[in-house]
């Protein structure tokens, strides 16, 4: 669908889709506090979740009878491993350190400028075109997200070292849509693409798994633990990412990033739901400026035609 027309059907799944994948990625930061209060570092628990997604995915294709879904092209498995280790270890390496290095609203912040990697990238890569209403829904998004990390009312501290280290997180998030786009391209099934990502994620986490600490504490209380990580895994690994990878199926690669970045918005509700965090007036403003720019992206004629629906209601 070109930006600035009517959604049509296979559009519309695209959008949905996108929007349930980075409402389920807001998930991720009450897993991780869960996991890092058991000492699990931010390798272990990417492995964790990783490793058993491909698991769980193998072994229905397997059940399923789709066997023919693992079939790939020695000259495309670059475009898989590069999609797994991208979002596995660029992303949540550099990740990891901007959250140490800066503060928690500087390293979300950073964060939130991927979808601006991803267009700049897919313009060039795949001729997708830098559109007014990208522009648009791009300036709100990136705006709502700064109000809503709780970046603009925070005691302000910058390294330089730190912000690169917290675009390279970003950029992280940009080779990875582009290495997924890549595979989408060559025709590969949304559950080929998922599944080869977690595997070869999983195996890029291994020389920084702690696997005897992870033992240790399944083993301690394997019940709670494997409620956990299923949770874990299903929440913030398996359903998102074919979720996101189905919708960029419908979808060019710079308008899902945008989408995606709903994430930060469904993480503050989260808090809020499940650790009593108080909102912010800075956080409520946030959350609305998002949706706004998320709605822009989705609207004929971008923010002058919400506008207009906004007048004839």
């Amino acid at each position: 669908m070109a930006d600035g027309t009517s959604l049509n059907k296979g559009s519309a799944r695209g959008v949905v889709s996108v929007l349930a994948a980075g409402c389920l990625w807001g998930s991720v930061g009450v897993f991780v506090r869960i996991l890092d209060g058991y000492g699990y570092n931010p390798q272990s628990i990417v492995f964790v979740r990783m490793s058993i997604a491909f698991v769980i995915l193998a072994a229905v294709l397997l059940i399923l009878g789709k066997k023919d879904l693992f079939r790939i092209r020695l000259k495309d498995v670059w475009y898989l491993i590069g999609a797994g280790v991208s979002s596995a270890l660029m992303l949540n390496l550099f990740y990891s350190m901007s959250i140490v290095m800066n503060s928690l609203s500087l390293a979300a912040v950073l964060l939130a400028t991927a979808p601006v990697f991803v267009v700049l990238l897919s313009a060039p890569i795949f001729k997708e075109k830098i559109t007014s209403v990208k522009v648009q829904s791009l300036i709100l998004v990136f705006i709502g997200c700064v109000f809503v990390s709780g970046a603009i009312d925070a005691d302000k501290v910058f390294s330089l070292p730190g912000i690169v280290i917290g675009l390279l997180a970003a950029l992280g998030i940009g080779v990875n849509s582009i290495m997924v786009r890549f595979s989408l391209n060559c025709g590969y099934n949304p559950l080929t693409v998922s599944a080869y990502s977690f595997g070869f994620g999983s195996l890029s986490c291994v020389p920084f798994t702690q696997f005897a600490l992870i033992a240790s504490t399944v083993s301690a209380a394997p019940g709670n633990m494997t409620i956990i990580l299923i949770l874990h895994t299903l929440c913030a690994a398996l359903f998102p990412y074919i979720l996101f990878i189905s919708g960029m199926k419908l979808l060019d690669t710079g308008k899902a990033a945008i989408l995606a970045s709903v994430e930060p918005v469904a993480a503050t509700i989260l808090g809020i739901l499940l650790f009593s965090e108080l909102p912010t007036g800075f956080n409520v403003i946030g959350i609305a400026i998002v949706l706004v720019g998320i709605a822009v992206l989705n609207v004929k004629g971008g923010l002058r035609g919400l506008l207009r629906i906004k007048q004839k209601e």
